[in-house]
Order: C-alpha cells, then structure tokens, then sequence
C-alpha cells in the first residue's frame, strides 16, 4: 500500500484554549512494499503521524492517501473499516488479552469471520515458531512468544500496510532482534509496506529508508 501526505498537521488544543502543533505540514511519499522507519527524539510528531497514517485520529489540515484512497476528512466509520480490513498494528505493549488463548488472541481482529481465517492462523503459528503454544495463555509465554503472538494477530487479515510503534522496546536485545527479523522477513515475504516508529538505532538501520522527525517537521 502507498502513503502519500500532503501538508498533513495536527493540532491539539488543550485546557484554556493552549493548542499543541504535533505535526507541522508533513508531505512524504512511501511506496507500496516500502520499509520506513521513523526516528527522532521524544515529542518530535513520530507516534502522531503513526496515528494519522494508521487511521486511528484525523488531521487537523493537509491530505492522506492510502493507495487510492483518500482520508483527509474520512468519517470514524470509514476509517475504522479500512484499519479492520487492510491495516496491521503492532506496539510496545503486546495487548494480548489475558483472558483468551493464543489462538483466540490471533483471530480477535476477524472474530465475526474466524472460521474462514483458520488456515490462515494455522499457518502464521507455523512460520512463527508458535505451533506448540497455541492453547497457552499469554502468561504462559515469554516475551518474545508474545511480541510474535502480536505479530500474527497483526497479519491474520492480511494487510497491505503494517504500523510498529517500538514494537521490541520490552524485550532485551537477543529476543528483540529475533523478533525484528521476523517482522522484516515477514513483510518481504507478503510484500507488506512496514512504517516503524523507533528510538533504537540498529532496528531503524534494517529499515529500507529513514525519516528523521523533529518538533512535528519531516528533518530529512
């Protein structure tokens, strides 16, 4: 999937009338297939643009295209029809549900169409070392087992378009970039446009390009 923004900035207005500009007229062009990453220090507009580009908040000015699509002024409905079915969401903190299984936690994103996506589950515990695991509880895994069990929830409706934010900033270096190269490779593989937001130097690096970001503007 293709990103293309155009002057996108969000604004934020806080108590007594105090307005935050997190994102500063930010235009860039990220191509279908493309691994991006995103750095810069703390506030610099990195998790906004995540935000913006994954659908999740709406710009204060500027234009968003994905694909052919354009958001800029989506209403809640469309937008979250499109995270649902064409994007995937991978964060710091795994968000498993504790309650459920492996296996329930990797079909929640298409519960209403499970039975079809079977397979599809089936197929992601395989590649990503998880077969074994599948009846466990997410207590019962390790880190990195449920940074992967996150991974396989974020492709089991096979999007166009995956969005990291520090997906490994939990888990100590070893596991961390076992969990990196999963996510690389299995992008690749499925020819997935990857955007991560990270603070850690040597993950960027694996990245196909790098986007430096500074008080809400685009530094490269």
């Amino acid at each position: 999937m293709e990103i293309n923004t155009q002057n996108l900035s969000k604004t934020y207005t806080l108590d007594r009338g105090v307005e935050v500009h997190a994102l500063k007229d930010v235009s860039l062009n990220i191509k279908s297939g493309e691994t991006v990453a995103i750095v810069g220090p703390s506030g610099a507009g990195k998790s906004t643009l995540l935000h913006l580009i994954g659908l999740m908040d709406s710009p204060t000015s500027g234009t968003l295209k994905l694909g052919s699509n354009d958001f800029s002024a989506a209403s809640p409905e469309e937008r979250a029809g499109t995270r649902r079915e064409k994007l995937g969401f991978m964060f710091q903190l795994h968000y498993l549900l504790p309650e459920f299984t492996v296996w329930e936690n990797i079909l929640i994103p298409v519960w209403n169409k499970r039975n079809e996506k079977e397979n599809k589950a089936k197929e992601l515990l395989s590649q990503l070392g998880l077969t074994n695991r599948a009846d466990h509880m997410p207590s019962e895994l390790s880190g990195g087992e449920q940074q992967r069990v996150a991974l396989a929830r974020a492709l089991i409706n096979e999007p166009s378009l995956l969005l990291a934010d520090e997906p490994t900033g939990n888990l100590d270096r070893e596991t961390g970039e076992k969990v990196e190269e999963i996510i690389f490779t299995e992008c690749a593989k499925r020819n997935i446009t990857l955007v991560v937001v990270t603070h850690n130097q040597e993950l960027s690096k694996k990245a196909g390009r790098i986007i430096s970001m500074r008080d809400g503007l685009v530094a490269n």
